[in-house]
């Protein structure tokens, strides 16, 4: 084998290698186009296997009948040229484009009549520099007609091309000076079998060129797709902790919000049922109480033992209205929509009258602000946390509690500050413990915070305080912002 049959032998082995990884790419989504250049690369192969013949001394006969199959793969491959160029300039095919297309297919099959394309006569030119002498099939007048439409063909390929890369598609530039290349090379070819230019036959190897071009813009782009790839795969981990977090933290607030929904029922039922029996003994006590008075003056341990029982009764039946109002918040449904302002406002409103002209309060809150939460249920809340504030004022001087609401990252978040006493830090670490309290004189229930929090928890919010001995206390609510 001489060298020129060597080169179309490796051509002819590249352009197979090239074209079944691109079939095998075209069925991955997204890369359809590579059907069409599958059948380039093919057809290109045919192409260089058909060229074995004219250097390799074989009969004329056989000679001919590559060169008709030679021709005809060089018309196929331009044709898939042609589509090829469509698809990757984002063009859309017109009626002469398809005419034009149906022709090349049309002349492939007559290319392969006998004596259509070329004769029956074999001539020869023998190049030195390769140690090979060519023969080549003669052609016939159709045969120079059906070179001067490849020619075509190729220059109008080239152009698009061409103009895909001024108009700025990447990689357009590759193509056209790739095909470019291809060109000269079937130029070489025209002038090589005249036989007055000693030269070798190039094309089977200039067919290569825009195949290997193509394949570089090929891992060009599976590299970028591989990237895009990674970072859609990244985001979406993302995405999904992210969503992970939340449906964990919207698990975690339904069943926060079911534990409360429970304890108001079980309070209320708490309530109901010691609320009736304690109302009858009181009475009972009362009127016991009355015939005593009536009576003569002896019974003092009795009628003191009475007032002991009432005053129990009292601070039970105090109990049993904390319960009642603790279970009706903590049962209420999440949800709703609440006017930051108007229940700030009623709120201090009722606030005011409970502490008095010795507490001062004071609102700051911005118009338009809204949280996703039941009004009744924030102005519960918010109802807690005035009179816990308006008791930390020690006796005996004046105080001062403001309330303020501001955005916070989606959140509007509602402080009440005063300037009490303040919490040491062993008291601030149970300030939310159900039915701990500091007030020794009966007030406090040790309910409102614990059934605060969770109601504020069940709403999708945060409830904490911020406190430091003879600074006062700051309690933060934070709840969801609902716009418009």
């Amino acid at each position: 084998m001489n060298v020129a049959a060597a080169i179309a032998a490796s051509a002819a082995l590249v352009a197979v290698l090239a074209g079944a990884l691109s079939r095998r790419l075209s069925l991955a989504p997204g890369w359809r186009d590579q059907h069409r250049f599958s059948l380039v690369a093919f057809s290109a192969a045919a192409y260089a296997v058909c060229n074995l013949a004219t250097t390799l001394g074989l009969p004329d006969p056989i000679v001919t009948l590559t060169s008709r199959f030679q021709v005809a793969s060089a018309l196929v491959h331009f044709w898939a040229w042609f589509g090829y160029s469509e698809t990757f300039a984002g063009l859309k095919p017109g009626r002469w484009q398809h005419a034009a297309r149906r022709a090349f297919l049309l002349l492939a099959a007559l290319a392969l009549i006998p004596g259509v394309v070329f004769t029956y006569d074999v001539v020869s030119h023998e190049v030195p520099a390769f140690g090979a002498v060519y023969r080549d099939a003669l052609p016939t007048t159709f045969g120079y007609a059906v070179f001067a439409v490849l020619l075509g063909a190729s220059l109008v390929t080239w152009w698009r091309f061409v103009r895909a890369w001024r108009a700025g598609i990447r990689h357009a530039g590759v193509h056209a000076a790739a095909f470019g290349t291809l060109i000269l090379f079937g130029l070489n070819d025209a002038f090589a079998t005249t036989g007055r230019f000693p030269t070798p036959y190039l094309l089977d190897t200039g067919f290569i060129v825009p195949i290997v071009a193509v394949y570089w813009t090929i891992t060009v782009r599976f590299s970028d797709n591989a990237r895009a790839l990674q970072s859609m795969r990244a985001r979406l981990e993302e995405l999904v902790d992210t969503r992970t977090h939340a449906l964990a933290e919207a698990q975690a607030a339904l069943h926060q919000s079911e534990k409360l929904a429970a304890l108001g029922r079980f309070a209320t039922a708490v309530a109901h049922e010691i609320r009736d029996p304690a109302a009858v003994i009181t009475t009972n006590l009362r009127l016991l109480e009355d015939g005593l008075r009536r009576a003569d003056g002896s019974g003092h341990e009795g009628r003191d033992a009475i007032a002991d029982a009432l005053a129990a009764l009292e601070r039970l039946g105090t109990l049993v209205r904390a319960l009642a109002d603790a279970g009706g918040a903590a049962a209420a449904e999440p949800g709703g929509r609440a006017v930051v302002a108007d229940v700030v406002r009623a709120s201090v409103s009722h606030a005011r009258i409970r502490a008095g002209d010795r507490i001062r309060i004071l609102e700051e809150i911005p118009a338009g602000l809204s949280v996703r939460a039941r009004p009744e249920s924030v102005a519960h809340v918010l109802g807690n946390l005035l009179a816990n504030a308006a008791d930390a004022v020690p006796e005996g001087r004046a105080g001062r509690v403001e309330v303020r609401a501001e955005r916070r990252g989606g959140a509007v978040r509602i402080t009440v500050s005063d300037d009490g006493a303040g919490m040491p830090p062993d008291v601030l670490r149970r300030a939310f413990e159900p039915f701990f309290s500091t007030k020794r004189d009966g007030r406090g229930r040790g309910l409102g915070l614990a059934i605060s929090r969770g109601v504020v928890e069940g709403s999708g919010g945060a409830l904490w305080l911020e406190s430091e001995p003879g600074k006062g206390t700051r309690a933060v609510l934070e709840l969801p912002e609902l716009g418009g």
